[in-house]
């Protein structure tokens, strides 16, 4: 079944993929889904500084939102956050049984849940349709999952998908409650903890700044007056003229195509 809202939906199943896209969560890599397995750090490292401030923001941001919300799950259950490309990042499990529950699945850091690797799965379904993806026990493709129901939702920050977040609890326990759960999980991890992170607001300043061909000089104009220092303060703090600096301020605001302090401030803020 697929539940939709009044202007986006919301969530889907194995019941709304395509015949086409249904036959394409067959696994051709392997069969055995942990031989697709790197090391936390391969994987965190790997490719470009971009994607590794994600992976490390994401990684703390669900550590972080699971230490408090874990209280209030009565069931045993287990968490996992992927990469964009479903590569597992993090594990949290609710107790040391599920823990080796885990160990004995083959599930680690590294393991690769999407559909080349692992067929059908609440990852590989979020992946294909880009939203919550609900797959209960038989419809997996892997038998390590047939006793589980699974929900996973996107991980959307700075307009693309950074990663995954799926619980996975006993195909028994009912599924309902899990969606609106890990859609909140999902807004958590990403509006309340990724956005406050201190790396990625870093990494977002500098984009912005090189985005708007500041000099390596009005960058560091740039930043302290994004802090709402005086342009008295930065003379003292750059040793440069009181008066050079309202004239760099000024070329700052003419390359930003802004008029105000605020205008600038809420442009560098996005």
């Amino acid at each position: 079944m697929l539940i939709t809202s009044t202007k986006t939906r919301t969530w889907c199943s194995p019941d709304d993929l395509e015949e086409e896209q249904r036959n394409s969560f067959q696994p051709t890599i392997a069969d055995n889904i942990a031989i697709h397995n790197y090391p936390l750090q391969t994987l965190i490292f790997a490719g470009d500084e971009k994607k590794a401030l994600y992976h490390k923001a994401m990684i703390a941001s669900i550590r972080r939102e699971m230490v408090k919300i874990s209280r209030f799950i009565s069931i045993s259950f287990v968490v996992f956050l992927t990469d964009e490309e479903g590569n597992i990042l993090d594990l949290v499990c609710s107790s040391p049984d599920m823990q080796e529950d885990m160990n004995k699945a083959g599930l680690s850091h590294g393991v690769c849940l999407s559909k080349l690797y692992s067929g059908l799965n609440a990852v590989s379904l979020a992946m294909e349709m880009n939203c919550i993806g609900v797959v209960r026990g038989e419809e997996h493709s892997d038998s390590v999952f047939k006793n589980w129901n699974c929900v996973c939702a996107p991980l959307h920050l700075d307009g693309a998908v950074r990663g995954y977040v799926d619980i996975s609890f006993n195909r028994g326990q009912q599924i309902e409650f899990a969606i609106p759960f890990v859609q909140q999980l999902a807004e958590n991890v990403t509006d309340k903890w990724m956005g406050r992170n201190s790396d990625l607001q870093q990494y977002r300043l500098e984009a912005n700044l090189q985005h708007y061909k500041l000099t390596a000089r009005e960058k560091e104009v740039a930043c302290l007056w994004l802090l709402e220092r005086s342009a008295l303060y930065i003379s003292n703090a750059l040793g440069i003229s009181e008066g050079t600096i309202r004239n760099m301020v000024r070329s700052i605001y003419s390359k930003m195509n802004v008029n105000d302090r605020g205008q600038f401030t809420k442009k560098l803020s996005k």
